[in-house]
């Protein structure tokens, strides 16, 4: 292989995966107003995860990525009303002249 090509496949690795970075560590979160019965009825439906995105090209993004909208996508299929334990990471996935901001969180989901 010669040096030209070893150096197209580089740039195109380094172009095509991105980063991922740890934003923030939770200890509860909720993305609206929890009543006091509410918490102290729920009981953990397991740990989830949820994502929101927003397509980017040619470095103009195409709005922001919500951290609730992502929490929401993580306790919605299990109907939850607050997380624990939760992280918060914002992700960069990147298609050379394209690519994606998104935010993803995980944790324990109670309901």
């Amino acid at each position: 292989m010669s040096r030209g090509a070893g150096l197209i496949i580089l740039i195109f690795l380094t172009g095509v995966i991105g980063c991922s970075v740890n934003v923030a560590e939770l200890k509860i979160a909720t993305p609206k107003a929890l009543s006091a019965d509410s918490a102290r009825t729920a009981t953990s439906r397991g740990w989830h995860e949820g994502e929101s995105c927003r397509f980017w090209l040619l470095v103009i993004p195409f709005g922001l990525p919500q951290v609730d909208e992502a929490m929401n996508n993580a306790m919605q299929p299990v109907n939850g009303v607050y997380m624990s334990n939760v992280t918060v990471f914002s992700v960069h996935p990147v298609y050379v002249v394209c690519g994606w901001h998104c935010y993803r969180v995980r944790g324990e989901v109670f309901g």
